[in-house]
């Protein structure tokens, strides 16, 4: 497990899963069609790839890494694989996520399918096995791909909320853990004085663009924002 991590994370995990599962549960029919931080998506397409990663990350635990296969990426490293997009969103990259979410008939159906999913996420999330596990083509340790599936959560919570005024925020441990991961990749220097630990998850992941005020504190570490997309 990385040093930075905190000891308890599969508890972190399970229950930053269960605050946006509690969360989603909590939405009307008109809140799934309200729109997200995610261009191209409403609510309802962003909550299918949320679903579904909830299904891959914690499917990654039935497929072991070799014993003589170390890991390649740790919950920091591993978001230098997602940059933030260069392309515009195009039909053809978000038709996909839009297929998923109209298959179902009533919102009720679309809700109750997430959090089953949710829950029994969270439910693997507590008694996931130490040892290193197959993600995406690299190699991680289980305490890794649980915090970095907990900084993607946040990110995803705020995306979510954006249009929905008067819904709480993620755990706060999960935020710290997400700013600890920003910090990792941009390098963990002063940050503009206005900024809270929300405003800069959101300015370092692209959510928030950069204002002049932001660039002229941050000089040549401006260029390094977003972190990821």
């Amino acid at each position: 497990m990385s040093e930075s991590l905190p000891g308890n994370i599969r508890e972190l995990a399970a229950e930053q899963v269960n605050v946006v599962s509690d969360l989603v549960e909590g939405l009307t029919d008109g809140d799934l069609v309200a729109p997200t931080r995610c261009t191209g998506w409403l609510a309802a397409h962003l909550l299918i790839h949320v679903r579904i990663g909830l299904t891959e990350t914690t499917g990654s635990f039935a497929v072991p890494a070799g014993p003589d296969e170390p890991p390649d990426r740790d919950y920091v490293s591993y978001w230098r694989d997602w940059p933030a997009a260069v392309d515009p969103v195009t039909f053809a990259t978000v038709r996909w996520h839009w297929a998923n979410a109209s298959a179902y008939s009533v919102a009720s159906e679309f809700r109750r399918h997430f959090t089953d999913t949710a829950r029994a996420a969270a439910g693997v999330s507590l008694r996931a096995p130490a040892g290193r596990f197959r993600f995406q083509a690299h190699v991680m340790e289980a305490e890794d791909i649980l915090a970095m599936w907990t900084v993607e959560l946040v990110v995803h919570q705020f995306d979510l909320t954006a249009y929905l005024p008067g819904r709480y925020g993620p755990l706060p441990e999960a935020l710290t853990l997400t700013v600890r991961t920003l910090d990792g990749l941009l390098g963990a220097a002063a940050r503009p004085p206005s900024w809270d630990d929300t405003t800069y998850v959101l300015k370092a992941t692209g959510r928030v663009p950069l204002d002049d005020s932001d660039r002229e504190f941050l000089g040549e570490r401006a260029m390094a924002y977003p972190a990821f997309g």
